[in-house]
């Protein structure tokens, strides 16, 4: 029964699904199909369309068609002027002037004062540069009524130069000898004896002196950022003279700087070392102590750091300088080294304004070079600036002319000046004094040059002493000073030269009643007669005459003015001189 069942269900679904099968084959193929529903609307279904193509992947890029330009052709009318030209001219470049070997000065004077000078260095040459050069000057006849006045100077030395890839080694060796008389007696005077003023061996004095100097430097010209500056000296002298008394000087220094965008960075070191031994006089027999010296070195360490920066139109420089005074106790000074200027109206006015200071090195041979009459036994000492304020504005009036106006302001500690001595002479010589001093300095200056045939030049400078001990008198220091020159070249055949020096007056005092001087000029201050020396004024005059390039001949006209002015107490000068002599080239 069952099985009955299963086939009478199984034979019904078959007819159903067959059923079904043909319905879809006629609804597909009809175009409309009735559907008959509840109600009385009839509804119609229309058939779909199906697509039998495949999706496709269409691209987002357009096509652009090509733009073309053109332009339409117009003609413009144009007129043509034709200008004649003038010829052309080569332009020959001169060969370089001709370098000569040699040069001769010879030359003599009244006082009987010959003079020869020889110079004899290489020409051009990319390797190397040299040099020798010998120099004698001296005066047979001296001043009247004032002793001994005789000297004489003598140079030889040369000079050595060579050109490395990046650096330049320069060496120069110096022999000198100046022998001269300590003739600054007081006139008409009855305390020194008339054999002492006449006597050659005790006024005159020799000085033998050694120098070499030594220099290694970079040669970076410019602002080169990627190179590195640097600068080395050295330096050196030995000097001895008749009396037994010898210094040695010797000095090394380092510099390196370099350029970071608008700075400049630099550090420099010096440290110099001075070794005096000195005689020591004898009053008892009046002479000096043969192998007897009193022996003192003075060291002098200077470091600074500092920085150089620009812009447009400023510059500054901003550093410190640490130094050290070594003998036989060590002192530190710190100093300020600061500096700025600005430039307005492209460089015509310049002010600028600076600070700084350091230690300033006296040795026998710095003092002597000032004043040859100071004495053997003269106690040294490194004069302390303290401070140094300086300011002024400079710039240029024309293209020809320049202008400098300034003002500074110095506190200057052991501040040494010449006073006389009586110690191992009769006031013929001169001792150092030390004081402490502010000084005030008011400086102008002016210069005109056209080409090389016109140059003048003007200078005036006025000082303002202020000492704490010494009754406030800065003595031998003058409290102005005028300096005028001039250069005037005709057609290179004729060059006049002429130069001024005004002087004004100086205090001095003496241990001995001044002679010639009227009462009233001097003053009997603490046992001594104080006065001042007299403003002078001294005027040289040249004029050389050219021949050829390699002859020429010359005259001076020396303090032509005839002024028996004393540059220093007791020493007058030798009045008018007239030196001439001939020049050659070879």
């Amino acid at each position: 029964m069952k099985v009955l069942i299963l086939k009478t269900m199984k034979n019904r679904i078959l007819i159903f699904c067959l059923c079904a099968a043909h319905s879809m084959l006629i609804g597909q193929n009809s175009t409309h199909d009735t559907y008959l529903g509840i109600g009385t609307g009839r509804r119609t279904i229309a058939l779909t369309e199906k697509i039998q193509e495949m999706p496709k992947t269409i691209d987002s890029t357009v096509d652009m068609s090509a733009v073309k330009y053109y332009l339409e052709p117009k003609k413009h009318e144009t007129e043509f002027n034709a200008v004649p030209i003038k010829p052309a001219k080569l332009k020959i470049v001169e060969p370089l002037d001709k370098l000569y070997n040699g040069y001769v000065k010879a030359a003599a004077g009244t006082y009987i004062m010959p003079l020869l000078d020889v110079y004899y260095n290489a020409t051009r040459s990319k390797v190397n540069s040299w040099g020798v050069n010998g120099l004698h000057h001296s005066a047979i006849g001296s001043i009247a009524d004032v002793g001994l006045s005789q000297f004489s100077e003598n140079k030889i030395g040369g000079f050595y130069t060579h050109f490395l890839d990046k650096q330049d080694l320069k060496l120069n060796l110096n022999y000198k000898r100046d022998v001269f008389h300590y003739y600054g007696f007081s006139q008409d005077s009855l305390i020194v004896p008339q054999e002492y003023i006449d006597n050659s061996d005790t006024t005159r004095q020799v000085y033998n002196l050694i120098e070499f100097s030594g220099d290694f430097k970079s040669r970076n010209v410019g602002r080169d950022t990627s190179k590195l500056n640097y600068h080395g000296s050295l330096d050196y002298h030995f000097l001895n003279n008749i009396s037994g008394s010898t210094e040695n000087y010797f000095k090394v220094g380092a510099e390196i700087g370099k350029f970071l965008k608008k700075e400049e960075f630099i550090v420099s070191l010096d440290v110099d070392v001075n070794n005096l031994n000195q005689v020591q006089w004898d009053k008892n027999n009046g002479s000096w102590q043969e192998g007897e010296t009193i022996s003192s070195t003075n060291s002098i360490i200077n470091a600074n750091p500092h920085i150089f920066s620009r812009g447009g139109n400023w510059k500054a420089k901003a550093g410190l300088s640490l130094q050290a005074n070594i003998d036989y106790e060590a002192k530190f000074y710190f100093y300020p080294d600061l500096e700025c200027s600005y430039s307005l109206f492209n460089n015509l006015f310049i002010p600028y304004l600076g600070v700084n200071g350091g230690l300033q090195r006296n040795n026998l041979n710095s003092i002597r070079l000032l004043n040859p009459f100071v004495a053997d036994d003269s106690k040294l000492r490194n004069t302390n600036q303290r401070i140094n304020l300086f300011g002024g504005i400079r710039g240029s009036v024309s293209n020809n002319m320049t202008f400098n106006l300034s003002a500074s302001f110095e506190k200057l500690n052991d501040m040494y000046f010449f006073v006389p001595d009586t110690v191992s002479s009769f006031e013929n010589k001169f001792q150092l004094l030390y004081d402490n001093m502010d000084k005030t300095t008011f400086a102008g200056q002016l210069s005109y040059k056209k080409a090389e045939k016109l140059k003048l030049f003007a200078k005036g400078e006025f000082f303002f002493y202020s000492l704490t001990d010494e009754s406030n008198q800065a003595w031998q220091m003058p409290n102005y000073k005028f300096t005028i020159s001039g250069l005037y070249d005709i057609a290179d055949k004729i060059i006049i030269k002429s130069s001024v020096f005004l002087v004004g007056s100086r205090a001095t005092f003496s241990y001995l009643q001044p002679a010639g001087l009227d009462v009233e000029e001097f003053e009997f201050i603490n046992d001594r007669f104080e006065y001042e020396l007299k403003p002078f004024i001294d005027m040289n005059l040249g004029v050389e005459y050219r021949y050829n390039k390699r002859i020429s001949a010359f005259v001076d006209f020396n303090n032509f003015t005839a002024s028996k002015y004393q540059r220093w107490m007791n020493h007058p000068v030798q009045s008018i001189n007239i030196f001439g002599g001939v020049t050659f080239t070879f």
